[in-house]
């Protein structure tokens, strides 16, 4: 039946229409089942916010095996709704489980959770904040960290084809890179060689002057992340008499540390609780059988379940979820 004779017919047929009413309803409540039982956000996450006085907890927990799961521009939108949900709270826990992404979107989401918290921001790590995340870490006044916790370098990361392959490379490579053949060549120089084959690779694109100087400013933005954020709020926490100008200079040295790629060497190197204290970050570290720590894997773990129910055949899974106490959604 052609489609415009197929509503004049349910135009005329209120039964219908309520039958179609009383399906969405039911696909509503099915929803609501679901998280019920599955996520249990409600129960969790209220369990969470009176471990201590003046708290609300929201979480956000990316899949980390999919390429839309990156921290990007989109996340803006629903952390913001959130946040504007639980409106200004004292204190303020950010459960975060995210692969990295967008390091610029990462500070954007510190200064939200910030605006919306008088009182202890933390960001708790159920298994893994990464890269970004790691920024996003490094914004609070406290990490909480279970046994398998990791959070990761902060070396910035650059997309390349190679052999048109998508390649991540980071930006600090391509800084040696250009820094080795330049001495090669100095050298090839000295000793009357041909300097025809540096020179062929000294032109290609990933040594350009200008993408060069942009590798160097997104490896600067890490460190100023780290330098603009640590001294006033976890270094604070950690050391509240100690001097402005020391707790900067202890911040110097762990943007240079998180950024180093010769200390860790790849970007995807794990760092637990034990080193993250050793680094100098402010790290609360819960054991195997807190209660707290109980409440914080069950959330993530039933998040992560919860994505996979809701995948449908021939459609994309759910990348991300974003819970509160009251509600959650998912994004594709």
């Amino acid at each position: 039946m052609p489609k415009q004779q197929l509503d004049a017919k349910i135009q005329k047929l209120p039964i219908l229409q309520e039958v179609i009413r009383e399906i969405g309803v039911a696909n509503q409540e099915a929803e609501k089942v679901k998280a019920q039982i599955v996520l249990r956000n409600d129960v969790l996450l209220h369990a969470l916010e009176s471990i201590s006085e003046d708290r609300r907890v929201i979480a956000y927990i990316a899949k980390v095996v999919l390429s839309k799961s990156a921290i990007s521009p989109d996340d803006i939108a629903p952390i913001g709704s959130m946040l504007a949900a639980i409106g200004k709270v004292k204190n303020l826990d950010l459960i975060l489980h995210s692969p990295g992404g967008n390091g610029v979107v990462a500070e954007k989401i510190v200064y939200m959770c910030r605006q919306h918290c008088t009182g202890f921001f933390r960001v708790i790590v159920p298994n893994m904040a990464k890269s970004a995340a790691t920024l996003i870490a490094l914004g609070a006044d406290e990490i909480v960290m279970g046994y398998f916790s990791e959070l990761g370098p902060i070396d910035p990361q650059k997309i390349i084809n190679v052999s048109g392959i998508p390649q991540q490379i980071s930006a600090q490579a391509f800084l040696d890179a250009r820094k080795n053949l330049l001495k090669d060549i100095q050298e090839a120089r000295k000793q009357r060689q041909d300097i025809t084959g540096y020179l062929q690779q000294l032109a290609s694109s990933s040594m350009n002057p200008a993408f060069i100087v942009e590798c160097q400013r997104e490896i600067d933005f890490a460190k100023d992340f780290v330098k603009q954020h640590l001294p006033n709020h976890m270094l604070q926490c950690l050391f509240p008499k100690m001097s402005l100008a020391t707790r900067k200079r202890k911040a110097s040295l762990i943007a240079r540390d998180l950024v180093s790629t010769n200390k860790r060497f790849v970007h995807g190197r794990m760092i637990g609780a034990q080193e993250c204290k050793s680094v100098g970050l402010n790290v609360l570290e819960l054991s195997q059988n807190d209660p707290h720590w109980e409440k914080i894997l069950e959330l993530y773990v039933r998040a992560e379940v919860f994505m996979m129910v809701h995948s449908e055949p021939n459609q994309p899974p759910a990348s991300k979820l974003f819970v509160d106490a009251n509600s959650y959604l998912l994004a594709y």
